[in-house]
């Protein structure tokens, strides 16, 4: 009773954490899901600001003009003026940035610290560029994550250069997807050269875990995602990390259970324990009632008769247990009333 006990709790411990893995990486899907629903709300939006811009043919004349190379400024493009016209005209974006037709920058308004060679080489610059129509993606820079669109600056039909422009993903947007996810969220890229790990996600020990693990995480490759454990010392969590689809380096979307909690103390196991349990607790009642009614008695008829097999001539069994003692007695007290008989 004991070793099967043993193995009914063992098979529920099993079957409860499985249930529970399982039930919890379906929950950290979701965020994959949300996540590309918002990214691509947020490219959508990205690209409504930026056709404001790169549709006004009076911006696409003056970005025209200044790109024909001018003698007074040594046969240069007027770059000057185009970086001053985008700081005044940017709206909704952090970055916006207007290259030739050859996809070099020529102009920028904001910070972006991707050289002009990788620019250049972009597949999203590239297919603009061919294709004659916008183009959005997600590109990794130094560490940074940013939503990015190139359109085509057209006059006539005829390219005329391309306006990139870019928003920086902040922590609002891993906050967004934790809160109709309702799982923790961190979004890790690449760093830069050189540079040091990512600080710190705000997601307390995780966050250290999946900075110790960083390379583990970007290594990931499945476009359909990767169960993943995160542990230390002291805890452990599932997670599941999503490749995104960037260029200039690797990002993932990492989606955290809560810390796991297994064997015994699974409250999911709790109601199939106490199950075990009670059935095993009156199995042993019943195995300890067999003993003591039938097993017991048994022992000690036999050590009447064996004091008979001795010469003892004046026994009577008195013993009482269940029925087959019972009959026992009556069948062997016969045989030894006889045996005193001369």
């Amino acid at each position: 009773m004991l070793l099967l006990a043993v193995t009914a709790v063992a098979g529920i411990l099993w079957q409860v954490e499985h249930a529970t893995r399982g039930h919890a990486l379906d929950q950290l899907r979701v965020a994959s899901t949300v996540e590309r629903e918002l990214e691509a709300n947020r490219l959508s939006e990205l690209q409504l600001r930026a056709d404001l811009l790169a549709q006004d043919p009076a911006f696409v004349d003056y970005v025209a003009q200044s790109l024909i190379p001018n003698p007074q400024l040594g046969g240069t493009v007027d770059s000057a003026s185009i970086s001053d016209l985008l700081k005044d005209r940017r709206r909704g974006y952090d970055i916006a940035v207007v290259l030739d037709l050859q996809g070099r920058p020529v102009a920028a308004s904001g910070i972006l610290l991707k050289d002009h060679a990788s620019i250049q080489r972009d597949p999203l610059v590239s297919a603009a560029i061919s294709q004659r129509q916008a183009q959005q993606g997600v590109w990794v820079d130094h560490g940074q994550l940013y939503w990015v669109s190139v359109s085509p600056l057209l006059r006539g039909g005829a390219l005329q250069g391309l306006l990139l422009a870019a928003s920086h993903v902040d922590d609002a947007f891993a906050t967004a997807i934790s809160r109709i996810a309702h799982v923790d969220v961190a979004l890790l890229m690449q760093p830069a050269p050189g540079s040091a790990l990512p600080p710190s996600t705000g997601l307390g020990w995780t966050g250290t875990a999946l900075s110790a693990q960083l390379a583990s995480v970007l290594a990931v490759s499945d476009s359909r995602g990767e169960a993943l454990t995160l542990s230390d010392d002291q805890h452990a969590a599932t997670a599941w990390v999503t490749p995104l689809k960037a260029s200039g380096g690797r990002a993932a979307l990492v989606a955290i259970g809560p810390d796991q909690v297994g064997g015994l103390a699974n409250p999911a196991a709790l109601p199939g324990l106490a199950g075990v349990v009670g059935l095993a607790l009156y199995a042993l009642l019943l195995v300890l009632l067999q003993w003591w009614r039938t097993w017991l008695p048994l022992q000690r008829m036999l050590a009447v008769l064996e004091l008979a097999g001795h010469g003892d001539q004046h026994l009577t069994i008195r013993i009482r247990g269940s029925a087959i003692v019972r009959r026992l007695r009556e069948g062997i007290n016969p045989l030894l009333h006889r045996a005193r008989q001369p």
